[in-house]
């Protein structure tokens, strides 16, 4: 079938195509054109628009649950501190804690119901090189006739975890370890006694990793100084 443009005889298929494009560009399409691109513009900037807000929204949902992220490990941390000050002040109002009265304070805790990170609540002591063997000579008196403190090797200050709770499974691992003799424990316990306050240590290998799969893990310090003595200046507190 054929058809007529101006004048001209054409192919179905040539003449609409041919009249297609005179329609197109034909002055009287321009109102068409323009209402056309118009509609794209808008259809454009109702698209960035939605975007915007869909990445605004996005945004403050994520600020809001990082903001209650921060908030839950804050008074995670807070709670673990409250665990350290009350065994604090267990030392403080005693003149001497057994290692009974140590456990039956750790155990009214209920690490593993309350406070499932926690691997353990431990008393360290600290003293100079002088008194290595007479503190060994006295845990090994308790019933531990294999204590020793570890690492060996020589220092000028020593360092013994000594009350562990829960003393068992893996735990028993990190029992008379020298944690001053570490860089990163050392450094955070320092820090407790110059600034008298709580720290908390850098990333370190846990003592009791010993077996299974490894974990990450931190300590957290809180000191405490022999009675009687005075305690205002950093050098009064070492």
């Amino acid at each position: 079938m054929r058809n007529k443009l101006n004048g001209r005889s054409l192919p179905e298929e040539r003449y609409w195509l041919v009249h297609y494009k005179s329609l197109m560009f034909d002055r009287r399409s321009l109102p068409a054109w323009a209402c056309l691109l118009i509609g794209l513009c808008f259809t454009s900037l109702t698209i960035f628009s939605l975007h915007q807000q869909h990445e605004k929204s996005g945004l403050e949902q994520f600020q809001l649950h990082v903001g209650q992220l921060v908030k839950s490990i804050q008074k995670r941390l807070i709670d673990h501190e409250l665990i350290l000050l009350g065994a604090a002040g267990l030392m403080d109002a005693s003149d001497f804690v057994s290692r009974q009265e140590w456990r039956n304070y750790v155990d009214r805790l209920a690490l593993g119901e309350r406070y499932p990170g926690i691997q353990g609540v431990g008393y360290s002591k600290i003293f100079p090189a002088s008194e290595l063997p007479a503190h060994i000579d006295s845990v090994r008196a308790e019933g531990f006739p294999d204590f020793t403190v570890r690492p060996e090797g020589s220092r000028d200050i020593y360092s013994s975890i000594i009350y562990l709770e829960p003393f068992s499974g893996r735990n028993l691992a990190a029992f008379g370890y020298d944690m001053y003799s570490n860089p990163v424990r050392r450094e955070a316990m320092k820090l407790a006694v110059d600034k008298n306050m709580t720290t908390i240590s850098g990333k370190v290998r846990l003592v009791q990793e010993t077996h299974g799969k490894e974990q990450a893990g931190f300590l957290m310090y809180v000191p405490v100084y022999r009675s009687g003595l005075p305690v205002e200046t950093a050098e009064q507190r070492w």
